[in-house]
């Protein structure tokens, strides 16, 4: 075991007398240089003339509109900007735009939904009582109604007004923030898709030992918030914010609940100054935010609801602090408010957790025994004898499918596989050697990695591109616009390519690059 000691830096103009312990990480590269006014008018100007007309402008049909939902800063000058359609007064789901425009007004990419039909009906013939009714039960137990209303769901084959109805409550294992959409024609359900994406995994110690992380006092209290990055705090479930009188925390008892806020509260700001540093993100939320975590719940997992970050306990009743479990957690959160949320797809929400948990070890780099860098999910925990709960170099070791097919399990976490494996090739390689394992592809290729932060950008890049209803193929694309972006050489967008078609993703809707062979 190892105590935490939290040493304590000051900031006097913060709140007049409030104290903050600080550290900034040993790798850390300057901070993005702040984007100015001017490059960010710019580039919005550029993505609504792109909406509004242009040859990739989205298709349009009487009624229909396009609001401006989302502006999101990149790298190198780049904004993200994403748009939500309005259909004759009603919310349209799925069939959105993302744009990505730089600061001098050009836009570089267009990622646009389905087009919607000459005319869709707008009065609903099913009640919204009776929407209610079938849309509960899709849950084992309906705690309340979070909200209402009437849109137009855009789905595979067809467009029709529907009841949206979010839920809160339980499946049979987990809580949940469910939304449902039943149609308002004919009241059958169209679609569901839950707020609450839960992991399970382990608590692990961070070292060298002492740790150095962000918290905040006042008159002789110290608490464990993070005024530097609005919204980070650690609770106890269903108490408040840990206190203490001395700004020193943690036993290395890895039942104790302090010593799971250490742990969460490290990996969360690691995560933070990562999407900083490496991706040009502006906090978890992308807007200079993020949420709260909470130790203590009595179950094993962890999970995200859309408001909070919740640590339950392992199989030893350890609590789940670990880099990669809060990491992936946290990256839920990533994933809920970047555009086009959620993924269409099986496998696509919790690949996004298991990457964003895989970039925050690599920017940590912790030395053994801590959470070093290595491409496993949950690796400290031996859960029923299984070790990892999925390897992303090669998920089959976990009995998930290393290669994209038709018959892709439904499962969440089964799914998983092939996005997982894509960004292990794209960021290593095949045979990356230095003691890094070797990966199997699904086409026989060798292929040479770009490095894990290239790769994080290029993932990244494809998620501020995403429309809804995107798939693996629609992925695929959409971080290949991404690497032709951030390379207008093609070089990256070939690397890209390769390790999609190592893990059998079609390529139904890539772009074209100019110098690609």
């Amino acid at each position: 075991m190892h105590r935490r000691t939290l040493t304590l830096g000051s900031v006097a103009a913060l709140l007049a007398g409030l104290v903050i312990g600080t550290t900034a990480p040993s790798n850390a590269a300057p901070p993005p240089a702040p984007a100015s006014a001017a490059a960010r008018t710019a580039a919005i100007d550029a993505a609504d003339r792109a909406v509004g007309s242009g040859p990739n402008a989205p298709a349009r049909v009487p009624g229909e509109t396009y609001l401006r939902s989302m502006v999101t800063p990149w790298v190198d000058n780049l904004y993200s900007i994403a748009y939500t359609r309005v259909y004759r007064g009603l919310p349209v789901v799925g069939g959105d735009a993302a744009v990505l425009a730089d600061g001098t007004g050009k836009v570089r990419a267009v990622e646009t939904g389905g087009a919607l039909p000459g005319d869709i009906p707008t009065e609903p013939t099913v009640a919204a009582e009776a929407a209610e009714t079938t849309a509960r039960t899709r849950l084992a137990v309906v705690d309340r109604i979070d909200a209402r209303r009437l849109v137009v769901h855009v789905g595979a084959d067809a467009a029709r007004p529907a009841w949206e109805t979010v839920l809160i409550g339980r499946t049979d294992s987990a809580p949940s923030r469910l939304h449902v959409f039943v149609d308002a024609g004919t009241g059958v359900v169209l679609d569901s898709y839950d707020d609450v994406h839960a992991g399970t995994g382990h608590s692990k110690w961070n070292g060298p030992d002492p740790i150095t992380i962000t918290t905040a006092g006042s008159g002789g209290t110290y608490f464990m918030q993070d005024l530097t990055r609005p919204g980070l705090s650690c609770s106890k479930y269903n108490a408040g914010v840990l206190t203490k009188t001395v700004d020193d925390w943690g036993t290395g008892n890895p039942t104790a609940v302090e010593t799971g806020c250490v742990d969460s509260m490290w990996a969360a700001q690691k995560e933070w100054n990562m999407l900083r540093d490496w991706l040009g993100r502006n906090g978890h939320n992308g807007n200079g935010g993020t949420w709260p975590v909470v130790v203590g719940v009595d179950t094993v997992n962890a999970w995200f609801d859309d408001t909070r970050v919740f640590i339950g306990h392992d199989v030893k009743s350890q609590w789940l602090g670990a880099m990669d479990i809060v990491g992936h957690e946290y990256g839920h959160g990533i994933d809920r408010t970047s555009p086009g949320h959620p993924f269409a797809q099986a496998g696509l929400i919790e690949g996004t957790g298991d990457i964003f948990g895989a970039l925050t070890e690599a920017y940590a780099d912790e030395p053994a025994p801590f959470d070093t860098p290595d491409y496993t999910v949950g690796e400290m925990v031996d859960l029923g004898g299984h070790g990892p709960i999925r390897y992303m170099y090669n998920p089959s070791l976990a009995g998930d499918p290393n290669c994209y097919s038709s018959t892709l399990p439904p499962d969440e976490y089964k799914a998983t596989g092939p996005l997982n494996h894509w960004f292990y090739l794209l960021a290593e390689g095949s045979n990356p050697g230095g003691g890094k394992p070797t990966s199997p592809t699904c086409n026989g290729s060798t292929l040479t990695g770009v490095g894990v932060q290239t790769a994080g950008k290029v993932f990244y890049g494809g998620l501020l591109l995403r429309t809804r209803g995107t798939n693996y193929p629609k992925l695929r694309g959409q971080t290949l616009n991404a690497a032709k972006v951030l390379d207008p050489t093609c070089a990256l967008y070939r690397k890209t390519r390769d390790a999609w078609n190592a893990v059998n993703v079609p390529a139904t809707y890539d772009p074209s690059c100019p110098v690609a062979p």
